[in-house]
């Protein structure tokens, strides 16, 4: 089996590159046979990840960087039988690596995905939109949303806050300060959803939606627990969506939030689903993984139970 290695050295505001030095001289020191890609832009992920699994061969794809890499690479994934993927963490948020309970370091995961046989099937998600008539899709590992959480990931791709940050290794900080001012600020907007369960279809109305996450994994934007019971191993997703409630009052939730003791919080609802339909009045900003996808007003999510084959446990 091939070890194919996509590497974003310029993660956690370029410091990654430091820790990658170290993962070459393991591998070089255990005589491991790999072939690396350097990503440098956009997208580069993809494509690394499209020509290492279009062939139908076994491929053990290791994936070096944060929350966006391994969300660039998840997407490039053509042959999710013969693709045996391991995240190698070294972003400043690694809500994916924490969220399906990948522990230790970089090297500490790499070393039990090289030397076992052993992986996990779970479950990742799926976002489905329509832009200028076409269609259009994007997997996700942790979450996808619209609102005010896709907008703060907007604004994190580019913050210099976020920057500044990394370098005292607070990265993940910035999403929790950058919500605060798109909560003052941010439009809301009243949305119909249609979703089912186990095979039960239901219509909701929210008025004043402010978010709505759908969750794989139980924390999002370095490590704000959106769905604290959210598993990528359950044959679902978990929608975590604040409504019809006045923006001060999503404020003073805040604390909660962070806490992860929002249950059961007016205006804070969580509901179980394999697909959801959400149609906005408004169009409001929808990220994946972080990822900025667009500003829409309609949005499918989907749960792709079991496919994806991950090392390193």
């Amino acid at each position: 089996m091939k070890n194919i290695f996509i590497v974003n050295k310029a993660s956690k505001t370029g410091r990654a590159a430091e820790y990658w030095k170290k993962v070459e001289e393991y591998l070089e020191h255990n005589n491991i046979e790999y072939e690396t890609f350097y990503t440098s832009g956009q997208g580069d992920a993809t494509r690394f990840a499209i020509d290492a699994t279009k062939d139908g061969e076994d491929v053990a794809l290791f994936v070096f960087g944060g929350d966006g890499t391994l969300n660039e690479a998840l997407n490039g994934i053509r042959d999710f039988t013969h693709t045996y993927y391991t995240p190698l963490p070294s972003g400043s948020a690694n809500d994916f690596v924490n969220g399906i309970g990948l522990e230790g370091s970089a090297l500490d995961i790499l070393e039990r995905a090289l030397f076992s046989d052993d992986h996990k099937l779970l479950d990742i998600g799926r976002v489905e939109y329509e832009i200028d008539g076409q269609n259009f899709s994007r997997l996700f590992g942790v979450s996808s949303g619209i609102g005010v959480d896709a907008y703060v990931c907007l604004q994190a791709l580019d913050s210099k806050l976020k920057r500044f940050l990394n370098h005292f290794g607070m990265g993940a900080a910035t999403y929790g300060l950058l919500t605060v001012g798109d909560l003052f600020t941010m439009p809301f907007s009243n949305a119909t959803v249609y979703y089912s369960y186990n095979g039960n279809e239901i219509v909701k109305k929210m008025k004043g939606t402010i978010f709505c996450a759908a969750m794989n994994c139980p924390a999002e934007g370095g490590g704000i627990p959106m769905a604290p019971d959210a598993r990528a191993d359950t044959g679902y997703l978990t929608a975590f969506y604040a409504h019809d409630i006045s923006r001060i009052k999503c404020f003073t939730l805040l604390p909660s939030l962070i806490a992860g003791k929002h249950g059961g919080k007016k205006g804070f609802d969580f509901l179980k689903f394999d697909k959801m339909e959400i149609q906005m009045d408004k169009a409001m900003c929808v990220h994946a993984d972080g990822e900025h996808v667009g500003f829409l007003n309609h949005i499918v999510f989907k749960c792709m139970p079991s496919i994806l084959r991950v090392r390193g446990f």
